[in-house]
């Protein structure tokens, strides 16, 4: 099969989805009797729980316990409705997710402003609470003693039978799983995976962490909300006991099985958890020590559940059957130029200007008044001994760390004091000593992931794949492929960027930095670990992005390397600059060879001069 056939596919995949969810509803309907019916619409409830989980903890790499909280909010809100005469289905939908909601940004907001851990801890005791906090409304949740009477759903004034009911549940679970699906393999999705790989990362791109948390945490709840609705009409009563930290335990043993990290897990889990434990009432007794010890082996046996050992055994199988390298799977937008070097690539580079800048941490001044000029079009190189204070600066100029006095530009654009992910916005893109690649993705999906802060694409925009995300999409994918190509990398766009040697991942991270199309590229010690072959293919893509506008400020131990490579160079000692000038000036310069390069220095090639 060719790879344009490969990628067509690929991209008409979502289509199993909407087919999925028609053989859902018309097959029970036909093969099922009515207690079958029912237990297909509790798996459509815990798989609408599942999915939710997935968001947060599979893909944005969250831990906590909260979806049982917001899932009873869902159901005491259609329970409290109902009561009150209002058995709407379609409203107690909406009023149901809007309830879960705002139990996750209770529970969410103070717990992932401090840590993970403090996310799990706070909705632990957001579970064991519930009782009490039900017992405080007594009045319309019918405290310990339950509620009762959640009857006669309707739809648009119409009465449901149980049929429509059964056909109304199941289609609700997969709109959910086609709006996850979607939400995932968005910019929103990226970010997310990005996070989890490395909060540094996201925010060097240009998202905030804290955000990105809060966002999976309560998306990832809203369908819990839609579960716990669909849960008190099909019951009929709702009481606290429905809602222990059990439950919790149990749905984190269905996402880990089924495969955290992807949408057909959810299902997957789900119908593992009904057909299976819940299936047995005695199982309560022991149901915590049985959910640890399922979770530790499925954790130790298949990482990535039953959804990522069918994801591993589908893809062995479409090598096997297509022999194909498929290294050619992505096409070049149209209009591109066949064997163009870089596609009519330019980066808009702007002058940085460094002034003065301090910072200290106790005792230890970091930075002592370091100054620095780059302009665009030029490689900037800072040399130092390790504790000089070039990292520091680094992290200082693309926010990561608040200087204490003095003065950062960028273009006219003042960077001093603004936030990680506000600089990358402004146009800093970077790389980091150790090269940053999520996990299970794609060399072109990193490259992609540089993208995130051009323009905006909502929530919305992303499930329901409105005209806003599909231009986004097309330009994020035109300019990826065309940074790949720059980098002379495009025959290996759908690779594990995983995978790649350490070579190549440090490449990668500098092709990301170019998609962004920034402003300042600084590149933190990219030649480390390299060999003479790595070495010369990225001094040329360094030298490339320089030759179409680029700012380039490099960090970089490999003296040899950088005294090749740069225009300008500046040598730090103690935090301060001590010299300044072209390569062949620093060479030469008394107090760079007194403090840093050693007294041969003067006379060394090179060829033969090494860091001391």
């Amino acid at each position: 099969m060719s790879s344009p056939s490969l990628q067509l596919m690929a991209r008409h995949s979502w289509a199993g989805l909407p087919l999925l969810g028609l053989l859902s509803i018309a097959l029970p309907l036909v093969a099922l009797s009515g207690s079958g019916q029912r237990q297909f619409i509790v798996i459509a409830i815990y798989t609408l729980i599942v999915v939710g989980l997935n968001l947060s903890f599979g893909y944005a790499g969250e831990l906590a316990f909260g979806q049982a909280a917001m899932f009873a909010a869902g159901a005491y809100a259609a329970g409290i409705l109902a009561a009150n005469g209002y058995r709407d289905l379609l409203v107690a939908l909406l009023v149901g997710m809007a309830a879960a909601a705002v139990v996750a940004l209770i529970s969410g907001i103070p717990g992932l402003r401090l840590n993970l851990w403090a996310l799990a801890v706070t909705s632990f005791f957001l579970v064991i609470l519930l009782p009490r906090i039900v017992s405080i409304g007594e009045e319309h949740t019918g405290g310990l003693a339950g509620l009762s009477g959640i009857t006669g759903p309707r739809l648009a004034g119409v009465a449901l039978t149980f049929e429509q009911y059964f056909a109304v549940a199941v289609t609700v679970a997969c709109l959910w799983l086609i709006g996850i699906r979607n939400l995932v393999r968005s910019r929103i999705g990226t970010s997310m995976r990005v996070l989890r790989e490395s909060p540094v990362l996201a925010e060097s791109l240009g998202a905030s962490a804290y955000r990105i948390r809060v966002r999976a945490y309560v998306l990832g709840g809203l369908p819990a909300g839609a579960a716990g609705v669909i849960y008190a009409y099909l019951n009929g009563y709702i009481s606290p006991d429905a809602f222990t930290l059990q439950l919790s335990i149990a749905i984190l043993a269905a996402s880990v099985v089924g495969g955290s990290d992807s949408i057909w897990g959810a299902p997957i889990g789900a119908a593992i958890l009904v057909l299976g434990p819940l299936q047995s009432a005695a199982f309560e007794r022991y149901s915590l020590v049985v959910y640890g010890a399922f979770l530790v082996l499925a954790g130790v046996a298949f990482g990535s559940g039953l959804a990522g050992i069918g994801r591993a055994a589908l893809r062995r199988l479409t090598a096997r059957v297509f022999r194909s390298d498929a290294t050619t799977f992505v096409v070049a937008p149209a209009g591109s130029q066949e064997g163009s070097d870089d596609d009519g690539l330019t980066i808009d580079g702007q002058r940085l200007v460094v002034e003065d800048v301090r910072k200290a941490f106790g005792g230890n001044r970091a930075l002592d008044g370091a100054e620095l000029v780059a302009e665009p079009g030029r490689i900037t190189a800072i040399l130092g001994a390790n504790g000089a204070g070039k990292t520091t600066l680094l992290n200082t100029i693309s926010g990561f760390i608040a200087p204490d006095q003095g003065r950062i530009v960028l273009g006219g654009e003042s960077l001093t004091g603004r936030r990680a992910h506000d600089v990358a916005r402004l146009g800093v893109g970077r790389t980091f000593q150790t090269p940053l690649v999520p996990r299970s993705v794609s060399v072109l999906e990193v490259v992609e992931a540089g993208r995130l802060s051009h323009g905006s694409v909502g929530v919305v925009a992303s499930m329901f794949r409105l005209p806003r995300f599909w231009r986004a999409r097309r330009e994020d994918h035109r300019r990826s492929v065309q940074a790949l190509r720059f980098a002379g990398l495009e025959e290996l766009a759908s690779k594990d960027a995983e995978a790649l040697p350490l070579g190549t991942r440090r490449l990668l991270e500098v092709v990301r930095a170019v998609a962004r199309e920034p402003k300042l590229m600084l590149l933190d010690e990219p030649a480390a670990g390299l060999d003479d072959d790595g070495l010369a293919e990225l001094g040329t893509l360094v030298r490339r992005s320089r030759d179409v506008g680029a700012t380039v400020v490099i960090v970089e131990h490999n003296v040899p390397f950088v005294l090749d490579l740069a225009d300008d160079v500046y040598v730090m000692h103690l935090g301060k600059v001590i010299a300044s000038g072209s390569p062949e000036e620093i060479r030469r310069h008394p107090a760079v060879i007194e403090s840093y390069l050693g007294r041969g220095a003067a006379t060394t090639t090179p060829e033969t001069e090494e860091v001391r």
